[in-house]
């Protein structure tokens, strides 16, 4: 398969702004687009050929394995700082329930949260493999009828719009498959016509972001994970989606111009290393406020002077850097833990 480097630093870039909302928030012009993204370059690269029990299986070893082995990692590490077993219970609850919290935030303020092990960024992993199920189980048909394309994208609108007035947000990001199809479909769409192999159009790319920056503007207040859309509850995932796509593109487009830089090449190694990023991120920001909070005082947002805005942007940016350069040499670590003892189980088998 055709490796696409810009789509490695579009993830990157992604993956970098998510960490960073974790570590200090960002505006939601920065970050309205950044989980639609990952969807839309999955679909991008997608080629036909394989069954869709083969894509299934691909993705569960791609994505379950890994959800499943780095929560029991997370899971363990904080059994051994003192976690209490009715503590640990309800993490291994919300492990298998893959949400962050139980109900809509927009209509509960009581609410329960599940993800309590640093893990609360996994529940893409989970909501990519089930989004997968729908995607493969439409996109050969999608290729190759224009007609069934028009009518399955109006299905999963629909069935997203309808899902989103439900008080309770179902597991494994059930509640959010389709319109996560959706993006991949668009991905796949864009991937077939070349779109990023293109020459460079100054007027489509103004267009686009000017879209972008105006439905933003008019429909504030997005969150996938939670699955809010926007203010206007379902009658916002029309917009979610074109605000989806268009932040998407754009974020493409950067990762091509930036391809041959050295942050390029940095941004791509960071998005050849999404899930292990993602399941540990928020760890590694919790360990280093923990530690430096025992020497220094820590920024607090919201600070209007000089001195106070460079402290709080120097904290974050080393916070980040310490736990984004954690996380790859942690990776690295458990890749290694698991390629010896797959070593030494096929020596055991040989024997």
């Amino acid at each position: 398969m055709k490796r696409y480097k810009y789509l490695d630093i579009a993830r990157g870039i992604g993956l970098l702004l998510v960490i960073i909302s974790h570590s200090c928030g960002l505006s939601s012009y920065l970050i309205n687009y950044y989980i639609p993204l990952f969807f839309v370059v999955s679909g991008y690269i997608y080629k036909p050929g394989r069954s869709y029990g083969e894509n299934i299986g691909r993705k569960a070893k791609r994505l379950l394995i890994p959800y499943f082995g780095y929560s029991a990692v997370l899971l363990a590490f904080y059994a051994l700082m003192g976690r209490s077993m009715r503590e640990m219970g309800e993490s291994v609850f919300g492990v298998l329930y893959s949400r962050y919290c139980l109900y809509d935030t927009t209509t509960h303020t009581d609410n329960v949260y599940l993800f309590t092990v640093a893990n609360g960024a996994m529940w893409y992993l989970t909501a990519f493999f089930v989004t997968s199920l729908v995607y493969h189980l439409v996109i050969d048909r999608c290729l190759a009828s224009r007609k069934f394309l028009l009518g399955c994208a109006a299905v999963l609108i629909a069935v997203t719009m309808a899902l989103a007035e439900l008080p309770v947000l179902l597991p494994w990001s059930l509640d959010i498959a389709c319109v996560g199809a959706l993006f991949m479909i668009v991905g796949t769409l864009l991937g077939r016509a070349e779109f990023f192999e293109r020459k460079w159009n100054l007027t489509l790319v103004l267009g686009v972001l000017a879209a972008y920056l105006l439905l933003s503007y008019v429909n504030p207040g997005i969150n996938m994970s939670i699955r809010e859309f926007g203010i206007y509850g379902a009658l916002s995932v029309p917009c979610f989606i074109l605000i989806g796509i268009a932040g998407s593109v754009l974020c493409i487009w950067l990762g091509k111009l930036i391809e041959r830089s050295i942050v390029g090449r940095a941004m791509a190694y960071i998005g050849q290393n999404t899930i292990v990023l993602l399941a540990f991120h928020i760890l590694g920001l919790e360990l280093f406020e923990a530690v430096a909070a025992k020497f220094v005082s820590i920024p607090a947002p919201g600070s209007t002077t000089a001195s106070g805005i460079l402290w709080f942007t120097v904290y974050h940016a080393v916070r980040i850097t310490a736990s984004v350069c954690g996380c790859l040499v942690l990776g690295k670590l458990l890749d290694l833990v698991r390629r010896l003892l797959s070593g030494k189980i096929r020596t055991k088998k040989t024997a």
